[in-house]
Formats: structure tokens, sequence, C-alpha cells
């Protein structure tokens, strides 16, 4: 067998398609940037405290709650008192991932401190006969998304293709990347060679013939396995205000300051058993990936009451200007074995650093919503979204992302999210109800990734304070291939929250 091969030195402006099992997509910059990072930063989910994510996540219609502050400023309207509240989450998230008709589950359990509010409320005096009847500013910090995941899954199952197959054939659709880059990694340790023109797995990757020669005919199933572990999260800062016109029109808007971090560590691998039962060669891909960054963005709102019984609201979100440098590094480790199986060397490779600063606009956002109130007895509330996330764009300083905002183009959709909930009201005691649905945003996908939310949740209003427990409990399937060419894995994912929100009067 081979153990040496020969590098060649050209250079060549790299799509890195030699990195697909890092996001599963067709195409990839050098850079790493994909369409996953965008969707990540701009896919939408309600949030807010205990008392509205009990009732669906419903509040564009809601006046009088914390969460007008990021949802619909024109709800500040509503207070007459000054409040301060903060709310606890504690999350359970389960998965399970199916690959080649193998289960592996995982699960995580976190606990955050998702919402820290103030709203600083001023009512018209009774002998003012001015129609604003009072307005309010609010502030608050809010966890916009949980970017905590663990899947993976490791197959004792042969493999109909390998990675290795991929890479070659990349390698001749295009040319060989320079040392240093993360595309070139397999043949710098020599998993891949070049035979003449051609580019091909190793000999080690192939079955033996009893005389000990190679059997090119014959290349070997690999076992495959791969780990994925992200971090981090989306978070908010928003200040707003909110006004009250004579009890029947409430307007208010905000600006929002966004902060991202996210990390993510994935690894690779396969091991290669030849048809005598000897281990051949195995490998392992690492990479690290990180982005850090802020962005802005607007919200107006307004909600109207025809009647006492009624509430119309409506908001519109600006897109978020965002912008967050990227960290990206990847390794490989290789261990080749003689024809008995036993180990023969190792090789190892590293790529260069990759530091780009990226800018991403997210889509806009249209919301509107309506409740209706059963005397004193309670509400029930609905809100609807529109967003189109084939809007999103991604740029960069040093380099064009043509090909990457077109492939978002052809691949997001524009979508409309639903929320339904109410609240029913016994002396101090509100109990809460609600779902939530929140549509795929891949476009003539196969693969279905809306989530489905069910939520409840109890609460006490006291003259004070209030203490409001809720519960959300979500499901959704994600998908994912290692290389475009790799079987799918499917995760079943459950996720569980219990929130506790403390409201204090002043």
């Amino acid at each position: 067998m081979e153990k040496y091969y020969t590098k060649m030195k050209k250079s060549f402006k790299v799509t890195l398609l030699a990195l697909p099992f890092m996001a599963g997509l067709a195409m990839i910059s050098a850079q790493g940037q994909t369409f996953d990072d965008a969707l990540r930063y701009s896919q939408y989910n309600a949030t807010g405290s205990a008392r509205i994510m009990g009732i669906g996540g419903t509040q564009f219609a809601i006046g009088g709650d914390v969460s007008n502050i990021s949802g619909n400023p024109a709800g500040l309207g509503f207070f007459r008192n000054s409040q301060v509240s903060f709310t606890t989450n504690f999350e359970n998230w389960n998965s399970d991932s199916y690959f080649m008709g193998q289960k592996q589950s995982d699960s995580d359990f976190t606990f955050s401190l998702p919402n820290v509010s103030a709203v600083f409320a001023k009512t018209k005096n009774p002998m003012n006969t001015d129609s604003w009847r009072g307005h309010s500013f609010g502030i608050s910090y809010n966890r916009s998304s949980n970017l905590n995941n663990q899947f993976g899954y490791y197959s004792n199952i042969e493999s109909p293709t390998s990675i290795l197959d991929y890479y070659s054939a990349e390698y001749n659709a295009t040319q060989e990347p320079p040392i240093g880059d993360p595309a070139g990694l397999p043949l710098d340790v020599g998993l891949i060679v070049q035979d003449g023109n051609i580019f091909r797995p190793s000999d080690y990757t192939y079955n033996i013939n009893d005389d000990g020669s190679v059997n090119f005919d014959s290349p070997i199933a690999p076992y495959q396995d791969e780990m994925i572990i992200t971090e981090g999260n989306t978070s908010q800062f928003t200040f707003a205000y909110g006004g009250n016109y004579d009890n029947k029109l409430f307007i208010g808007g905000s600006v929002g300051i966004t902060s991202v971090n996210f990390t993510s560590h994935k690894t690779y691998g396969e091991d290669f058993v030849d048809n005598h039962n000897f281990q051949a060669t195995a490998f392992n891909i690492r990479e690290n990936l990180n982005h850090s960054g802020s962005g802005v963005n607007l919200n107006i709102g307004l909600i109207y009451k025809p009647i006492d019984q009624i509430n119309l609201g409506f908001t519109f979100s600006s897109p978020t200007w965002m912008q967050y440098q990227e960290g990206y590094d990847s390794d490989i480790v290789a261990d080749f074995y003689d024809l008995d199986g036993n180990f023969d060397y190792g090789e190892e490779a590293y790529s260069n650093y990759y530091n780009p600063i990226y800018k991403l606009r997210t889509p806009l956002k249209l919301s509107a919503g309506a409740a209706f109130f059963l005397n004193k007895n309670g509400f029930i509330s609905a809100d609807i979204d529109y967003l189109d996330y084939s809007t999103m764009h991604l740029s960069a300083r040093s380099f064009s992302l043509n090909d990457e905002n077109q492939f978002i183009q052809n691949t997001a959709t524009s979508v409309i999210n639903y929320r339904v909930g109410g609240e029913w009201r016994i002396n101090i005691f509100r109990l809460r109800a609600g779902t939530a649905f929140y549509a795929d945003p891949y476009k003539d996908s196969a693969n279905d990734r809306s989530k489905t939310q069910y939520s409840g949740g109890i609460g006490v209003k006291l003259a004070k304070m209030s203490i409001d427990l809720g519960f959300v409990h979500s499901q959704f399937d994600t998908f994912y291939r290692s290389y475009p060419t790799a079987d799918l894995l499917t995760t079943e994912n459950t996720d569980i929250q219990g929130l506790l929100t403390f409201g204090f009067n002043f």
C-alpha cells in the first residue's frame, strides 16, 4: 500500500464544498458562511413573560404586560402603574435522531433568566381634559432564542458512500485546494491521492485480494459517525414607548439592540474494516465555528378598541441589520493499518484560521392580533405573523456572497405563523392555555420543519405584585446530511419549558 503522495501546489479560490458535513448544503463559501447561519438568526418565535407564553405567545392585541416592550409597544399605553419584573426559565430538551434505521437519543437541561423588564408609567391628571390619557416608557432584556443543542449518530451499519468519494469528485470537478485550506485536509493526510490526472480515495479504503494486492473494484463500505454540539443565544435590549389616546387608540414604538453569540463543534468520522475483517484506516474531521455580533431593529405598533370588548392590534417589525464576526478552523486525524490490522502510522493536518466579518439583513415581520374580552371573566386572543425568509441577505467586506444569496432566494419561502390562547379569571387567580404554529421556512421541501407548541399556565394577581407560571411544550423535526450524498439524519425534537414571572408594581 502507498503511504505517501505528491502534493500539488496550485491555488484557487475555494468554494468550500469540501467541508459539506458542516452544514449539508450544496453551496458553502470559503469562509463557511451558509444559508443555515442566516436562518439561525432570522427565524422568529414568540417570547415573553410566563403569562404571555401560557396563552400560546399571543400578545399583539393584549396590553398591560411587560412583553409589550419587545412585542407590540402600543400595549405600554395600557399601564396605569409602573412595574418591574423578571422571568426565570427551566428548559428540558430531548431529541431522537434516526440514521440508516438506527436511533440515538440526546437530552439537555438548562436554567436561565430570559427576561428582565421595567415599565415606567405616567397617567393623566384627572383635572386635565386632554384626550391623551397617559403614556409609558419600557426597557427590557429578552433572550430571543436558545441555540444550545446536541445531536448526532453512531452507525454500526456499513454506509454505501464515503465522504472521501465526495471529496474526490469535487477535486476532479475543480482542482486541488492549497495547503492550509480546509478543503484540502483529506489530501494533506493521504486519504485522497492523485492517480495520474484523477483524484481518488487512498488504497487503504479498498478491499484486499487473497494475494495481498488492492482490489480497486471493491471499495470498503465505511462505518460513519458524527456529533454536533452547539451553544449560544440571541438576545435583545429593547427601549420602548407607548401612549393612550382616549382609551380607544394605543400607539407605540421601540428600538431593539440585538446580540448574537454562537459556537459549534462538530466531529465527523469514518472507520474502514476490510473484507478480511481487519482495520484498514480510520479518520476524524473536526470543525470549530463561532459567531459574535450585534444588530439593531425598529418596531411600530398600535392597538385599537372599536368597542370595549374587542382589541385589534397591528405591529410592523423592521429587519434586523446585523454584523458579526466569524471564527473558523478545522483539522483532521487519520490512522493507517497494515494488512494484518496492526497500526502502521498516523497523520494530522490543520487548516488556517478564518475570521471574516459578515453583515446580515433579516426579514421584516408584519403581525396582527385580535382579542375578545368576556366582560371581567377573561379573554380569547389570536395572532398571525407574516415573514418572507427569501429576503434574508448576506454580505461581506472582502468577497462576494452572490451565490449564497441566490441560494437563499431559491430555498427559503414566505410563511404565516399563528397563535391562539385565552385566560379565565377566578377572583385573584388566572387560568391560561394556548397553542402556536410556526411554518416551515423551506420552499418545496419534502421534509416538514414546522414547529407546534402547546402551552398553559396559572397566575395570581395581587394589588402590588403578580406571580405567573407558564409551561410550553414544543415539537419539531430537523434534517441534516453530513455531505450531499450521505444518508439523511432525521431528528425529532421535544422541548419543555417552565417559566416563572414575578412582577412588582410601584
